[in-house]
């Protein structure tokens, strides 16, 4: 059992050395918050025209950089913008997203990122219907009893602007950007804290 016990630390402890051997890929691990504007001045939402406006939808994310040059970074990060309520309450909205980016330094502070997420949106509600805006009149949805999840993938471009280890960045995530008819684009912008993962070692 001792046996077993030692080899078991052993095999830990190479690996950990093995880890911090590999590490000089990876620089900064990042934590995010911002806010999410779902489909901004894209979905019509009353009879007269207006469109859907500015929303409070907060986000958080973590990521981390890996360098594959000195000037491109691949940036895997996942997120989670907070529960929201559409209608009259009755249903709720969980988005959570998977996203892998390459970013660009076009100037020590600035990098320009692209890459593609994808968006897991979890609704649910208690049943029944609801009568919305929808284009010059009213439509009649029905409200899930249930929970569902819809599954999508997006086209994302962004700016990121970095000052020592705060970061401020602008997103874009296009969705269904093959169809001209379907297109719509969602933004982002947030504020970052990036930590360096020497520090974490």
């Amino acid at each position: 059992m001792k046996k077993e016990l030692y080899g078991l630390i052993f095999l830990i402890f190479s690996m950990h050395a093995m880890a911090k051997d590999q590490l000089w890929h990876f620089d900064n691990v990042t934590l995010t918050a911002g806010n999410w504007m779902d489909n901004y001045k894209q979905v019509q939402t009353s009879a007269n025209g207006g469109t859907s406006g500015f929303k409070v939808a907060p986000y958080f994310a973590a990521s981390i950089d890996y360098y594959v040059h000195e000037k491109w970074v691949a940036i895997p990060e996942i997120g989670w913008v907070v529960q929201r309520e559409a209608g009259d309450s009755r249903i709720s909205k969980n988005l959570f997203f998977i996203r892998t980016d390459m970013a660009y330094y076009l100037t020590p502070e600035l990098r320009l990122r692209a890459g593609t997420s994808f968006m897991i949106l979890n609704i649910g509600g208690n049943g029944g219907e609801e009568t919305l805006p929808n284009g010059d009149s009213n439509e009649t949805y029905f409200v899930p009893s249930e929970r569902r999840t819809a599954l999508n993938q997006t086209l994302d471009f962004g700016a990121e602007y970095i000052i020592d280890r705060i970061s401020i960045r602008a997103g874009a995530y296009i969705y269904s950007w093959f169809d001209d008819d379907e297109r719509i684009i969602t933004y982002s912008t947030s504020l970052s804290y990036l930590i360096p993962i020497k520090e974490l070692m």
